[in-house]
Protein backbone atom coordinates (compact mmCIF):
# COMPACT_ATOMS: atom_id res chain seq x y z
CA UNK A 1 0.00 0.00 0.00
CA UNK A 2 2.55 2.65 1.11
CA UNK A 3 4.79 1.39 -2.70
CA UNK A 4 1.27 3.00 -4.23
CA UNK A 5 0.97 6.00 -2.21
CA UNK A 6 4.58 6.53 -3.20
CA UNK A 7 4.11 6.23 -7.10
CA UNK A 8 0.77 8.38 -6.89
CA UNK A 9 2.67 10.78 -5.11
CA UNK A 10 5.64 11.40 -7.42
CA UNK A 11 3.40 11.24 -10.60
CA UNK A 12 1.70 13.94 -8.88
CA UNK A 13 4.27 16.34 -7.96
CA UNK A 14 6.00 15.86 -11.51
CA UNK A 15 3.00 17.24 -13.09
CA UNK A 16 2.42 19.96 -10.48
CA UNK A 17 6.20 21.09 -11.11
CA UNK A 18 5.93 20.95 -14.93
CA UNK A 19 2.98 23.27 -14.84
CA UNK A 20 4.37 25.63 -12.51
CA UNK A 21 7.71 25.80 -14.00
CA UNK A 22 6.94 25.69 -17.75
CA UNK A 23 9.26 27.74 -19.83
CA UNK A 24 7.69 30.84 -20.85
CA UNK A 25 9.20 33.11 -23.72
CA UNK A 26 10.31 35.85 -21.60
CA UNK A 27 13.95 36.70 -23.29
CA UNK A 28 17.28 34.94 -22.26
CA UNK A 29 16.90 36.58 -18.79
CA UNK A 30 13.91 35.18 -17.72
CA UNK A 31 15.15 31.92 -18.99
CA UNK A 32 18.22 31.80 -16.57
CA UNK A 33 15.90 32.72 -14.21
CA UNK A 34 13.32 30.16 -14.76
CA UNK A 35 16.30 27.90 -15.53
CA UNK A 36 17.20 28.20 -12.16
CA UNK A 37 13.74 28.53 -10.41
CA UNK A 38 13.45 25.00 -12.49
CA UNK A 39 16.50 23.49 -10.67
CA UNK A 40 15.29 24.85 -7.27
CA UNK A 41 11.88 22.94 -7.84
CA UNK A 42 13.33 20.23 -8.98
CA UNK A 43 15.53 20.00 -5.99
CA UNK A 44 12.88 20.53 -3.60
CA UNK A 45 10.71 17.73 -5.50
CA UNK A 46 13.55 15.34 -5.28
CA UNK A 47 14.06 16.43 -1.35
CA UNK A 48 10.63 16.11 -1.31
CA UNK A 49 10.65 12.93 -2.83
CA UNK A 50 13.99 11.60 -0.67
CA UNK A 51 11.49 12.63 2.41
CA UNK A 52 8.62 11.07 1.04
CA UNK A 53 10.77 7.63 0.51
CA UNK A 54 12.64 8.05 3.88
CA UNK A 55 8.63 8.46 5.54
CA UNK A 56 7.49 5.21 3.87
CA UNK A 57 10.40 3.82 5.21
CA UNK A 58 10.05 5.30 8.49
CA UNK A 59 6.28 3.71 8.29
CA UNK A 60 7.75 0.47 7.14
CA UNK A 61 9.91 0.10 10.02
CA UNK A 62 6.90 1.12 12.41
CA UNK A 63 4.34 -1.12 10.99
CA UNK A 64 6.85 -4.00 11.03
CA UNK A 65 7.71 -3.48 14.53
CA UNK A 66 3.81 -2.56 15.09
CA UNK A 67 3.21 -6.31 13.77
CA UNK A 68 6.25 -7.60 15.87
CA UNK A 69 4.78 -6.50 19.04
CA UNK A 70 1.37 -7.33 17.96
CA UNK A 71 3.14 -11.00 17.54
CA UNK A 72 4.48 -10.68 20.75
CA UNK A 73 1.37 -9.49 22.82
CA UNK A 74 -0.75 -12.92 21.28
CA UNK A 75 2.13 -14.91 22.35
CA UNK A 76 2.22 -13.66 25.46
CA UNK A 77 -1.40 -13.50 25.64
CA UNK A 78 -1.33 -16.91 24.50
CA UNK A 79 2.03 -18.06 27.26
CA UNK A 80 -0.41 -16.12 29.82
CA UNK A 81 -3.88 -18.36 29.11
CA UNK A 82 -2.13 -21.28 28.90
CA UNK A 83 -0.22 -20.67 32.20
CA UNK A 84 -4.07 -19.86 33.44
CA UNK A 85 -5.42 -22.69 32.07
CA UNK A 86 -2.56 -24.61 33.87
CA UNK A 87 -3.23 -23.02 37.37
CA UNK A 88 -6.25 -23.12 36.79
CA UNK A 89 -5.59 -27.28 36.68
CA UNK A 90 -3.37 -27.32 39.43
CA UNK A 91 -6.03 -25.75 41.31
CA UNK A 92 -8.77 -28.05 40.89
CA UNK A 93 -6.38 -31.03 41.17
CA UNK A 94 -5.69 -29.29 44.28
CA UNK A 95 -9.33 -28.71 45.83
CA UNK A 96 -9.82 -32.97 44.58
CA UNK A 97 -6.92 -33.81 46.81
CA UNK A 98 -8.11 -31.24 49.70
CA UNK A 99 -11.69 -32.70 49.13
CA UNK A 100 -10.43 -36.25 48.98
CA UNK A 101 -8.24 -35.40 52.19
CA UNK A 102 -11.09 -33.85 54.39
CA UNK A 103 -13.49 -36.69 53.45
CA UNK A 104 -11.51 -39.56 54.87
CA UNK A 105 -10.73 -37.47 57.61
CA UNK A 106 -14.41 -37.25 58.14
CA UNK A 107 -14.80 -41.25 57.66
CA UNK A 108 -12.28 -41.80 60.21
CA UNK A 109 -13.53 -39.18 61.96
CA UNK A 110 -17.37 -40.76 62.07
CA UNK A 111 -15.51 -44.40 62.89
CA UNK A 112 -13.90 -42.64 65.59
CA UNK A 113 -17.16 -41.42 67.29
CA UNK A 114 -19.13 -44.73 66.36
CA UNK A 115 -16.39 -46.60 67.84
CA UNK A 116 -16.80 -44.34 71.09
CA UNK A 117 -20.40 -44.33 71.18
CA UNK A 118 -20.79 -48.09 71.28
CA UNK A 119 -18.16 -48.37 73.77
CA UNK A 120 -20.21 -45.72 75.80
CA UNK A 121 -23.52 -47.70 74.99
CA UNK A 122 -21.91 -50.95 76.23
CA UNK A 123 -19.89 -49.47 79.16
CA UNK A 124 -23.62 -47.52 80.38
CA UNK A 125 -25.61 -51.40 79.66
CA UNK A 126 -23.33 -52.94 82.42
CA UNK A 127 -23.14 -50.02 84.73
CA UNK A 128 -27.19 -50.47 84.53
CA UNK A 129 -27.30 -53.93 84.75
CA UNK A 130 -25.38 -54.01 87.64
CA UNK A 131 -27.03 -51.15 89.38
CA UNK A 132 -30.15 -53.15 88.28
CA UNK A 133 -28.80 -56.41 89.63
CA UNK A 134 -28.25 -54.68 93.12
CA UNK A 135 -31.41 -52.82 92.98
CA UNK A 136 -33.33 -55.83 92.59
CA UNK A 137 -31.11 -57.87 95.13
CA UNK A 138 -31.79 -55.22 97.56
CA UNK A 139 -35.49 -54.98 96.39
CA UNK A 140 -35.53 -58.88 97.39
CA UNK A 141 -33.89 -58.58 100.74
CA UNK A 142 -35.91 -55.50 101.67
CA UNK A 143 -39.01 -57.56 100.33
CA UNK A 144 -37.89 -60.68 102.45
CA UNK A 145 -37.19 -58.22 105.87
CA UNK A 146 -41.10 -57.13 105.29
CA UNK A 147 -42.28 -60.66 105.02
CA UNK A 148 -40.36 -62.05 107.92
CA UNK A 149 -41.54 -58.54 109.90
CA UNK A 150 -45.25 -59.01 108.72
CA UNK A 151 -45.67 -62.88 109.56
CA UNK A 152 -43.96 -62.17 113.07
CA UNK A 153 -46.53 -59.59 113.72
CA UNK A 154 -49.41 -61.57 112.23
CA UNK A 155 -48.13 -64.70 114.43
CA UNK A 156 -48.55 -62.84 117.22
CA UNK A 157 -51.93 -61.30 116.49
CA UNK A 158 -52.96 -64.66 115.81
CA UNK A 159 -51.41 -65.72 118.88
CA UNK A 160 -53.29 -63.11 120.57
CA UNK A 161 -56.49 -64.62 119.40
CA UNK A 162 -55.37 -68.17 120.53
CA UNK A 163 -55.27 -69.19 116.56
CA UNK A 164 -51.94 -70.94 115.93
CA UNK A 165 -49.04 -69.85 113.83
CA UNK A 166 -47.65 -71.69 110.52
CA UNK A 167 -44.86 -72.50 112.68
CA UNK A 168 -47.06 -74.24 115.30
CA UNK A 169 -49.26 -75.71 112.61
CA UNK A 170 -45.84 -76.61 110.73
CA UNK A 171 -44.86 -78.85 114.09
CA UNK A 172 -48.22 -80.05 114.83
CA UNK A 173 -48.15 -81.85 111.60
CA UNK A 174 -44.63 -83.29 112.18
CA UNK A 175 -45.76 -84.59 115.44
CA UNK A 176 -49.48 -86.43 113.81
CA UNK A 177 -46.74 -87.68 111.11
CA UNK A 178 -44.43 -89.19 114.22
CA UNK A 179 -48.35 -90.62 115.51
CA UNK A 180 -49.33 -91.98 112.64
CA UNK A 181 -46.17 -93.57 112.14
CA UNK A 182 -45.86 -95.01 115.76
CA UNK A 183 -49.69 -95.95 115.15
CA UNK A 184 -49.08 -97.81 112.66
CA UNK A 185 -46.33 -99.79 114.09
CA UNK A 186 -48.46 -100.58 116.62
CA UNK A 187 -50.83 -101.94 114.53
CA UNK A 188 -48.03 -104.01 112.86
CA UNK A 189 -47.34 -106.05 116.25
CA UNK A 190 -50.56 -106.76 117.12
CA UNK A 191 -51.57 -108.22 113.91
CA UNK A 192 -48.47 -110.50 114.81
CA UNK A 193 -49.57 -111.75 118.03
Amino acid sequence: MAVIAKKTTRAALKKIVAKKIAPKSQGSRGTSAASNTRKVYLASLGAATRMQSEAVKAYDRLSLEAQRISDMTTEAASALAKKANAYVREGKKVQTETVSAAEAKARDAAREVAAFAKKQENSFKANVERTLATTMASAKEGVAQLEHVFETRVAKTLNTFGIPSSADVRELQTRMTDLQKALNQLNKRSVRI
